[in-house]
């Protein structure tokens, strides 16, 4: 199981997170730009954290972020990661000192944005390093999917080309009066959430 431990070192965050991306969104920079959840084990907090990357399925790649406290754009750490089963590795970034086990490291930069993009010469997307990666992403044959709950990239093995996970059909969320406290039969009162309501 591939595995990411962090240390943080002098510095404080205001954010410090690890996005398991599955797709990307090049309308929108910062963490946004990148689909996909974050780990429940790395915020602004920890001080030491070791996390299997097992916490959720279909990851195109992991992205560790932070954004200082005070904030300097330069001492902000990013590094995007992929699966390499016998890699090891100890490095720094910025203040953090991460070791990596089966995974390694992604460079990138803002090469992979096309000069025709709408917003490439705005200096909030140019110099955000979270739409440059989403950028090499797309370079590299994920599909540019806009909105807050898109459909899961995948690469299709063998092929270095994106797919897309179908999506679970979504039902409408109950309403109020569906999510009444019944009566049961042994006299006590509980309240039943239909399944499709829990999130």
């Amino acid at each position: 199981m591939p595995t990411i431990t962090v240390e943080v070192g002098e510095r404080r965050y205001r954010h410090l997170w690890l996005k398991y991306v599955t797709g990307i969104d090049l309308s929108r920079h910062c963490a946004v730009a990148l689909h996909g959840r974050y780990s429940r084990l790395i915020d602004e907090r920890i001080q030491q954290v070791t996390v299997e990357l097992d916490e959720f399925p279909h990851a195109l790649a992991w992205y560790l972020c932070g954004v200082t406290t005070p904030y300097r754009w330069e001492d902000n750490p990013h590094l995007a990661l992929t699966a390499a089963a016998s890699h090891s590795e100890t490095l720094s970034v910025q203040d953090l000192t991460v070791h990596l086990d089966g995974i390694r490291p992604i460079a990138f930069a803002d090469a992979d944005i096309p000069d025709d993009d709408p917003n490439a010469n705005s200096p909030a997307y140019r110099t955000c390093r979270n739409w440059q990666f989403a950028h090499y992403l797309r370079a590299r044959g994920v599909p540019d999917i806009h909105g807050d709950r898109p459909r899961v990239t995948v690469l299709r093995p063998g092929t270095g080309q994106a797919a897309l996970l179908p999506m679970p059909e979504r039902k409408p969320k109950a309403r109020q009066s569906e999510l009444a406290a019944p009566q049961d039969p042994g006299g006590k009162v509980g309240r039943q959430l239909p399944f499709d309501a829990i999130e």
